[in-house]
């Protein structure tokens, strides 16, 4: 039987924050139980096609903890009913501070998970009206401890910096505030202004100003200085955590392994090809009511996209890429097929190849983008 991690999307959100690209919006009721109704038959369909072995699962959004606590729960008993899950694996859900109680916490924890991801983006309630969010600081501190309190001991936080009129002193606050919660696991991302976003229209209008690339840099070398020195490790490009709470889930994608996809627009990899389901919740329920998974694309993977792939995700890992691991995938050693770009950025000190890994150095981190635009090969 083959091993998947499993992703499930919940489009759904009070209301939707002025970066987000995402398959995302607010919806009334009795458009969310057509979509749970949908989501549960597309539970079956998966299992019916692959007959998986689940390792990790991952409710992502939108804000899965718009919906009810006990919607949440029903979404993982069906899960258990029709797929084979391992022992004690990681579940994780994303949660926005506004939209979590006591209750909640307490019926989604008795479901299964034992991973909270809370999306505070920032600690300075000016910022986060600017950013759209619908929670002050003090709520997301005080959820916090109420998941804490209800027996929650793996959570993370996400946040952003390089945000509108964000200065460095601002952003140090942030981590600082972040690190007195102790959390297990940090995510820093920096802002990316999308099309198709509030943000993206402010920008073409000239009524957002972004971040300058230097002080962009200096938000990131802060956070690896100051987390670093809070005793969280950095693992991979933006993500930070004390040992032992790297996430297993979000490491199934970096590591190029296969993932199942539950939900609209949710894209997955199943070991021979990638897809995505329809975005829109009409063709989405459709499909599933027509009794046919509601995936809008799907493309086998060439070995060459294989090998791509596994060198432009594997590379925003701290610890790189095993060479012996490598060659056990494709057959042939990373240096037959990429000889000339290791030399290349080994004399410019970009990359270093230590114990059977290969690796960016920090200053091949700070320019990701160029270094991994060369490992295409097509």
């Amino acid at each position: 039987m083959k091993e998947f991690g499993l992703y499930i999307h919940i489009p759904f959100c009070v209301s939707k924050c002025y970066y987000c690209d995402f398959n995302s919006f607010a919806a009334k009721q009795d458009l969310k139980d057509r979509y749970l109704s949908a989501l549960y038959q597309e539970i079956e369909l998966l299992a019916e096609k692959y007959s998986p072995k689940i390792k990790s699962i991952f409710i992502g959004g939108g804000t899965p903890t718009s919906l009810e606590g006990t919607q949440l729960a029903e979404i993982l008993d069906r899960c258990y009913q029709s797929l084979a899950i391992k022992e004690d694996i990681e579940i994780t859900i994303e949660a926005n501070p506004g939209t979590v109680d006591k209750e909640k916490l307490r019926l989604i924890k008795e479901a299964g998970v034992n991973r909270l991801s809370f999306g505070v983006q920032s600690f300075n309630d000016e910022m986060l009206r600017k950013i759209g969010r619908i929670h002050t600081a003090q709520e997301a501190i005080d959820n916090y401890y109420l998941a804490r309190e209800v027996g929650f001991d793996n959570v993370s936080l996400d946040l952003i910096f390089a945000l509108p009129d964000q200065s460095l002193e601002d952003w140090q606050n942030t981590l600082l505030q972040a690190c007195e919660l102790e959390p297990k696991h940090l995510s820093t991302y920096n802002l990316k202004i999308e099309e198709g976003t509030p943000f993206y229209q402010m920008l073409s209008k000239g009524e957002l100003i972004p971040t300058s690339e230097e002080l962009d840099l200096k938000m990131y070398n802060l956070t690896k200085k100051l987390l670093e020195s809070k005793g969280y490790q950095q693992y991979e490009i933006s993500n930070f955590a004390q040992r032992g709470y790297e996430s297993e889930h979000n490491q199934i994608y970096w590591k190029n392994e296969p993932y199942l996809s539950l939900g609209a627009g949710a894209h997955f990899y199943d070991g021979v090809g990638r897809g995505y389901n329809y975005s829109a919740l009409e063709e989405y329920s459709q499909s599933i009511e027509k009794g046919r998974l509601p995936v809008k694309d799907y493309h086998n993977l060439t070995r060459e996209d294989e090998i791509e792939e596994t060198m432009m995700l594997g590379l925003r890992l701290i610890k790189g890429i095993s060479l012996k691991e490598f060659k056990e995938r494709f057959g042939l050693s990373i240096y037959e097929i990429y000889n000339d770009e290791l030399d290349k950025f080994s004399q410019q000190k970009l990359i270093t190849i230590t114990n059977d890994r290969l690796a960016l150095t920090w200053q091949g981190i700070l320019l990701a983008n160029q270094v991994l635009a060369d490992f295409m090969l097509t």
